[in-house]
């Protein structure tokens, strides 16, 4: 290495999850230990150059681009305020152009030494944007993290139902604490068009999301791709922490799983400026590590295959198709169920 190259950037851990399965609260977790540096929703990787993904975050799929204005903002100005918001902005419409490969590296160098800890919910749409990201970031780690398709489903019915009911009315009323959703992505994504009516149900999109996760980290080696369950982590979070750490190959002082699980309310938990207030999991915004995980595991994972849906209403069960998948990554089928 010459006197005036760069030293590598240290390889990223990219945490690959559906919405509100934890993602963000593993992030800031990790996050809490000295060598890495937890992101917001980045989605830098989402498309194949930023402007893009500037085209696509217009109102109202604006919140996509607010972890990543909030970052920029953090990394270049040390501050998140409406002004270092539209500095954030103006340092990414000038690499508007550049691949997203590029973007990203320059978004690890913002925070290097450390490593960058990133779930961003758009990096797992499909398996053609998984693909990207790998290729995007050849030295990073994944971990594919997952939580039971109720839960998640049920999670997720609460800020969808919130923006159904905001954009029913103005956009403008979006309160500090409005779901990183829009009623766009909603019909896309979470409504199943099969019936009539149609209804509500978040299940095929999570079959969506792990079957591209497993497609395009399936050749990956133990060393680079890790699978966990968010009911293991919310369980039993130091062990999961300990096991973490020593895959990732970063020490822990004594007490400092301790102290990442006891951390406070993180950096970008907190509402950022009005021009960007979002950029977490909804479960995590306004809410401490401490307190999110007194919470507990969510409502038992045990799988029923006859059971109706509670957010569906027409009694329709999960379908078979997602719990075979759900059992093959875990999940327990309740006792008495049989998969033909």
């Amino acid at each position: 290495m010459t006197a005036n190259a760069k030293p590598p950037l240290p390889p990223p851990v990219i945490v690959l999850a559906s919405p509100e399965s934890g993602g963000s609260l593993l992030s800031a977790l990790l996050g809490r230990h000295p060598a890495f540096c937890a992101a917001p929703y980045l989605n830098a990787l989402a498309f194949e150059a930023p402007w893009q993904l500037l085209e696509y975050a217009r109102v109202p799929r604006d919140p996509h681009l607010h972890g990543l204005l909030r970052f920029v903002a953090q990394g270049v100005t040390g501050e998140q305020s409406i002004q270092s918001v539209q500095t954030a902005m103006r340092w990414l419409k000038r690499r508007g152009d550049l691949p997203a490969a590029d973007l990203y590296r320059a978004l690890q160098a913002l925070v290097a030494p450390r490593r960058l800890v990133d779930f961003s919910p758009l990096h797992a749409r499909s398996a053609t944007v998984v693909a990207r990201v790998m290729a995007a970031a050849p030295e990073a780690v994944f971990i594919h993290l997952v939580r039971d398709p109720l839960s998640q489903g049920q999670a997720l019915s609460y800020p969808v139902w919130q923006t159904i009911t905001t954009s029913l009315e103005e956009w403008s009323k979006r309160g500090r604490y409005q779901p990183c959703l829009d009623i766009f992505e909603v019909g896309e994504h979470y409504i199943d068009w099969s019936v009539t009516p149609a209804v509500f149900d978040p299940q095929f999109a999570w079959y969506r999301t792990q079957t591209a996760i497993l497609r395009a980290t399936g050749a990956l080696p133990q060393a680079r791709c890790l699978r966990l369950r968010l009911d293991e982590l919310l369980v039993s979070p130091q062990d999961v922490l300990a096991t973490l750490l020593d895959w990732l190959g970063v020490a822990a002082a004594p007490g400092q799983i301790e102290h990442m699980c006891a951390g406070g309310m993180p950096r970008y938990a907190h509402p950022g400026p009005y021009t960007a207030p979002f950029g977490t999991d909804f479960e995590l915004m306004g809410r401490s590590l401490g307190s999110v995980l007194a919470g507990g595991a969510p409502t038992s994972p045990w799988l029923d295959r006859h059971r109706p849906l509670p957010w569906r209403g027409d009694g329709e069960p999960l379908l078979a198709d997602v719990v075979e998948l759900a059992r093959a990554l875990g999940f327990p089928l309740w006792p008495g169920n049989v998969i033909a």
